[in-house]
């Protein structure tokens, strides 16, 4: 969240008053001391009554005005301070977008100082530059890890920060870097630059890359060249931890964005199958939407010809097989992935010619007898460079150093993140210390077999950082290690100061890893020497791992689980989940609550996946038998929402032959899964039954929101089987229930019996149209978007059936407005397919077959099979006229396939008669592939 200055304090950026307190010399006076401490009268008056005959006197005035309107405000008499607090010192604490947004104009700007000392012009225009620059740096920062146009963006609000001084060569430089090829600002901040330092300082296109990547230009370049070749394919970047495989991803995403083409950077990190990398592909590119679908269903969200990045592979257990899926699904991606694997870039190069392996090894370093000139050309060293002046801003190369740089980073081999870690000693100790440090470990710092990659360099420098870090540093490293990341904000809750942060990412053990976000993570490379330090303070971990547990389940409990920012926080749920039921301390009630956020998400493969190793560590852990149960069944319904129909009956079948089938309430919950998915099995009479089980144990329970929902799902599978009688009495049972029910479940349920109703042979059509104008007025009092969308449908339907063509089209365009301006509500298809039906009434066959088409392929997305069957129907009459054959035959297989509707069989038999007896088996995948064949040849 942006932090903002407070408003009861002294303003100085861009105005200047207190409160409604505006007298200048007053406010100048406070503002001095504000900002320069205790300070004695007689400076006060030289600066700011210089000209005045009696100086005292203006100043004694100028302290009773102030005095007087804010007691208080200065304190003392020869020596004045203060304890206001003041926007331009809270400024300068601020970090990230965090100062850019506090940033309300130039210190003092638009003041009329009168009367005034050159000195404290000279101090105003000192601390104007230094707050702007502060920002300007903030901003840039923030800019750095940002995606290309919002980099921009920030890019050119700190360029044109007001109150800021003009820019130096090397701002602009940092400036220039950030912006878009071609863009407006790019072409400025060239112009200006070559101003300042001549046309041959001007950066090439690729310099300010190659610059910035110190010494990736290579990797860099062949990446590009790779990605601009056409069709789909795989490069493979391996090399050890912290070798800077990750830098290398986000400049390559920032490099193909500046040029348009379609790319995703995918933390892949932590992910161990592809159900886990799925809703995080389709999150990065679609944030805050439900996930829903395969694959396959990603293709619009990539766009035309698109580039992914997967960072982190290397927990994947189905890479290989992913990879198989991922070339028949989308042919047309190239797959860029990166990881630890040393044999990464052999995967999929059987069946490819344009696989790219790249392994990254230490950046360039200075030959032994190198020159100055030549150490400073060294990528290795330009690192060390920058990153030892992030600690000690004085440091720079010189004749005298250069020696000693240069023979650091060859025994470090250039390892990137070992580099940076040893410059960040140089807080604690001198070069010279830091060097004899290394030197000392270097017979180490590789193996006789070969391992010349820097991995124990780094584990040698880590483990000395780690050595330098205070206790309380220790303690809060160890506390941010428990989190996969976490956000800075959370940072208090887990037991960690803003100060602590700070060293953390000063001495490197952090990183801002996600382009646009601001959250951090432990840099993977250093997980290994913070999970041996975890075994070694096994107290402090416990309890660091408890103080997380508590903060985020806490924190869960208070969210919808469907809200977008849970999103962020799965990594660190799971983890807290398992250090809950660890500790025995897991409640069955928040088991529900994160099934519920993977179920509404859409989440289903990467939560079955999830369920199952939490029961598993249920069952070790020995948890009490209800939330064993809870994630028993959380695991079989997601794996039911999944399509997974096999795994979740079988799951189903050994818990109701298991001990915990004893308790009602799991049974019951088990029975009804169970009855899902017969249903999705065509066996709905066996869903009935098994649904009537689940429903006399909640009438058992007196659970009486479960009585309504599993009385519904009875009607609904008996609507299949077409026993009317049966649903006439299930329909009676349930509106004797709705009076105990709460008003909009009640409402969901009248909804629900009117599309069961709808199809009944006697039902008065009028009064269910008036029904249902009720229960949509009644939704728009509850403001509930996804029931009215589902009452509109159905509306549409009885206009239809009454032939009140008109009525539907404006009731349809209703439909289309709210599913227009909603997000995550579904019922596209339903609009199709009745727009579809619409327009063949109505006399317009052309625009009727350009809609069924569009609706075929949004019946394919979504994934149900009587949606096929019906735009069958719906289209079945204009088919005859080229494949008159086909269509009865398929209308014979309808009208006797038990798996169908019976309404569907119902018109089946209407529109193509039942003499020819039983057709065979209905293959909705064939019917398919059929009707787009017939629709592109209407």
């Amino acid at each position: 969240m942006t932090q903002g200055i407070p408003t009861d304090e002294l303003c100085t950026l861009g105005d200047l008053r207190l409160g409604r307190f505006r007298k200048v010399k007053s406010l100048l006076m406070l503002t001095y001391v504000a900002l320069e401490g205790p300070t004695p009268r007689r400076d006060l008056r030289t600066l700011l009554w210089p000209n005045a005959r009696q100086p005292e006197s203006s100043l004694r005035v100028a302290l009773y005005v102030l005095r007087e309107a804010v007691p208080g405000a200065l304190d003392g008499e020869e020596r004045l301070e203060t304890a206001m607090p003041c926007d331009a010192v809270t400024l300068l604490t601020l970090r990230g977008l965090d100062a850019l947004d506090a940033y309300t104009g130039p210190f003092l700007g638009g003041v009329t100082l009168g009367d005034v000392s050159g000195e404290l012009e000279d101090w105003i225009e000192g601390w104007r530059t230094r707050l702007a620059r502060h920002v300007q740096g903030e901003a840039l920062t923030v800019a750095e890890t940002a995606d290309p146009a919002r980099a921009e963006a920030l890019a050119e609000r700190a360029y044109r920060l007001p109150g800021a001084p003009p820019a130096e060569p090397d701002l602009l430089r940092r400036l220039l870097a950030l912006t878009l090829p071609g863009s407006a600002l790019e072409g400025e901040l060239r112009t200006e630059l070559h101003g300042l330092t001549g046309p041959d300082d001007v950066p090439a296109p690729g310099a300010a890359r190659t610059g910035r990547m110190l010494g990736r230009a290579a990797p860099l370049d062949a990446l590009l060249a790779w990605a601009a070749r056409p069709g789909g394919a795989v490069a493979a970047v391996s090399g050890p931890g912290g070798i800077g495989k990750s830098t290398l991803s986000r400049e390559l995403l920032r490099e193909l964005t500046r040029s348009g083409r379609n790319a995703v950077l995918v933390d892949a990190e932590g992910a161990r199958s592809s159900a886990d990398l799925l809703p995080r592909l389709a999150a990065a590119r679609a944030p805050g939407q439900a996930v829903q679908g395969t694959w396959a269903g990603l293709a619009p969200l990539l766009g035309d010809a698109p580039v992914v990045l997967l960072d982190g592979v290397d927990d994947l257990d189905d890479l290989g097989t992913l990879l198989l899926t991922l070339r028949r699904d989308l042919p047309d991606v190239r797959w860029v992935l990166s990881g630890r694997r040393r044999r990464l870039g052999q995967l999929g190069q059987a069946d490819t010619v344009d696989t790219l392996a790249l392994t990254l090894s230490g950046l360039d370093v200075p030959p032994p007898d190198a020159d100055l000139p030549e150490i400073a050309a060294s990528s290795a060293v330009a690192l060390f460079l920058r990153e030892a002046g992030r600690v000690r801003r004085d440091f720079a190369l010189t004749p005298g150093n250069a020696g000693v740089i240069g023979s650091l980073t060859r025994r470090l081999l250039g390892h990137p993140l070992a580099l940076t870690l040893a410059a960040s000693w140089l807080r604690v100790e001198a070069l010279d210390d830091v060097y004899a440090r290394v030197l000392a470990e270097a017979a180490t710092l590789s193996s006789p077999g070969g391992d010349h990659d820097g991995r124990r360099g780094l584990m040698l420098v880590a483990q000395r950082s780690w050595d330098l870090l205070s206790a309380g540093e220790r303690d809060a490293a160890l506390r941010v290690g428990v989190c996969p990341d976490f956000d800075p904000a959370d940072a208090p809750a887990l037991g960690v100061s803003g100060t602590d942060l700070d060293a953390l990412l000063t001495h490197s053990f952090l990183e801002t890893y996600r382009p646009g976000s601001e959250r951090l993570r432990v840099y993977p490379a250093l997980t290994g020497l913070l999970n041996a330090q975890a075994h070694a303070h096994p107290d402090l971990t416990r309890a660091a791992r408890q103080a997380h547990a508590a903060h985020y389940l806490t924190w869960f409990a208070a969210q919808a689980p469907e809200s977008p920012p849970v999103d962020e926080e799965r990594g660190n749920l799971r983890v807290a989940m398992s250090t809950a039921l660890e500790g025995g301390t897991l409640k069955t009630s928040t088991v529900d609550h994160l099934l519920a956020h993977y179920d509404r998400r859409g989440l289903l493969g990467s939560g079955t996946d999830v369920f199952a190793a939490l029961a598993d560590e249920a069952e070790d852990a020995g948890a009490t038998a209800d939330v064993q149960a809870a994630t028993q069944i959380a695991c079989m319904w997601l794996a039911y929402r999944a399509g997974r129909l096999l795994d979740a009956q079988t799951l189903a079948a050994r818990f109701l032959q298991g001990p915990l089938a004893g308790d009602p309430a799991s049974r019951m919950k088990v029975l009804n899964t169970l009855g899902s998915v017969r249903a999705q099995q065509g066996q709905y009479q066996a869903s009935v039954d098994l649904s009537r089980q689940a429903l006399a144990l909640a009438e058992q329970l007196d659970d009486r929101m479960r009585v309504a929902g599993y009385r519904m799902n009875v009607l609904t599978y008996l609507s299949y089987l077409g026993n009317v009688a049966e649903i006439e009495q299930g329909i009676a049972a349930l509106e004797a229930d709705l009076a105990g029910m709460p008003f909009v479940w009640a409402l969901n349920i009248r909804r629900m019996m009117l599309d069961v109703r709808l199809y009944l042979p006697e039902e008065d059509l009028y009064n269910l149209h008036r029904e249902t104008a009720d229960l949509l007025a009644a939704s728009t009092r509850a403001r509930d978007t996804k029931l009215a969308v589902g009452l509109l449908i159905g509306q549409a339907r009885i206009e239809l059936r009454l032939g009140q063509l008109r009525d539907a089209q404006a009731t349809l365009a209703q439909l289309d407005e709210i599913l227009t301006h909603s997000e995550g509500v579904e019922g596209e298809t339903e609009r199709l397919l009745i727009q579809t039906e619409l327009l063949y009434a109505r006399g317009r066959t052309p625009q009727a077959r350009r809609t069924a088409t569009v609706a075929l392929q949004s019946s394919i997305q979504k994934g149900n099979p009587w949606d096929i069957i019906e735009l069958f129907l719906i289209v079945a009459g204009d088919l005859r006229g080229q494949a008159p054959a086909h269509v009865v035959v398929t209308l014979n297989t309808i009208a006797h396939d038990g798996n169908v509707h019976f309404d569907q069989r119902r018109r089946a038999q209407l529109a193509g008669g039942s003499n020819s007896g039983p057709g065979s088996l209905l293959s909705v995948s064939s019917l398919q592939a059929w009707l787009q064949e017939q629709l592109d040849r209407l």
